[in-house]
């Protein structure tokens, strides 16, 4: 009989934000300005269209670049495409800069983030925060929710680990707590998170449908469904 659950390793963006609410209008924003920013003369909506957005419907396709990719993969496919952009190093960091830089104007979360922490943390669950943003983006997004103190473990793309969907991020998290695989799930809305959640051995997925991911797409993935993050508690009843 498998013991409780003693940690939960949570991805940032579609599943403890809202997806459409918090990046949406930047990122299907982002090569527009880039242009503007280097006066490069260029079809700046096929590079969104490349990255996986559609800028005339105002959408992102699950499973593309924009959606869970990182600033360098962006970065490097747009300079592949438009060769007088910058290096891929001062593109993707212009990228992060301008990303994170609207997100902290249009943070959305998903749910009361606190109140799920605290009744995690109420359970001696460890909480992890792996995404692939910038590191810096994940404590913007704890410090601007309070929940410093609340967070054991965070780390983005630019943290030293191979992104999702490796497991390396997760395989971190286990290290750092002392951790089974097994005694962790993985939550998040993408297929990058649910690959990585079951690389790493997680005991179980569990799908949030306030990201870029259709319910479809991602019941295929994922071991379970929830609404939004804030349902965790209720199912990890479940899991145990």
């Amino acid at each position: 009989m498998p013991g409780p659950i003693r940690g939960v390793l949570f991805d940032k963006d579609g599943t403890l934000i809202d997806f459409e609410r918090t990046w949406l209008p930047g990122l299907l924003s982002a090569a527009r300005q880039l242009a503007v920013t280097h006066d490069i003369e260029t079809d700046v909506d096929s590079l969104t269209r490349a990255a996986g957005g559609d800028p005339e419907k105002g959408t992102i396709a699950p499973g593309t670049l924009l959606a869970q990719g990182t600033a360098t993969e962006v970065a490097a496919l747009w300079c592949r495409l438009v060769p007088a952009l910058p290096s891929i190093e001062e593109t993707a960091a212009w990228l992060d800069a301008y990303w994170l830089d609207h997100a902290a104007r249009n943070l959305a979360p998903a749910c009361d983030l606190r109140e799920l922490f605290l009744t995690l943390r109420a359970q001696d669950i460890r909480i992890a925060i792996v995404t692939n943003d910038a590191e810096r983006g994940a404590w913007d997004m704890v410090d601007a929710l309070d929940l410093r103190g609340l967070v054991d473990f965070v780390a983005g793309y630019d943290s030293g680990h191979t992104p999702k969907p490796a497991p390396d991020m997760l395989e971190a998290f286990l290290r750092t707590g002392g951790m089974a695989a097994d005694e962790t799930v993985m939550v998040g809305d993408s297929r990058a998170d649910m690959e990585a959640g079951r690389a790493a051995g997680c005991r179980a997925t569990i799908g949030v449908l306030t990201g870029a991911t259709p319910e479809p797409q991602l019941a295929a993935l994922a071991d379970f469904i929830i609404p939004d993050a804030g349902h965790l508690p209720n199912l990890l009843l479940q899991v145990h």
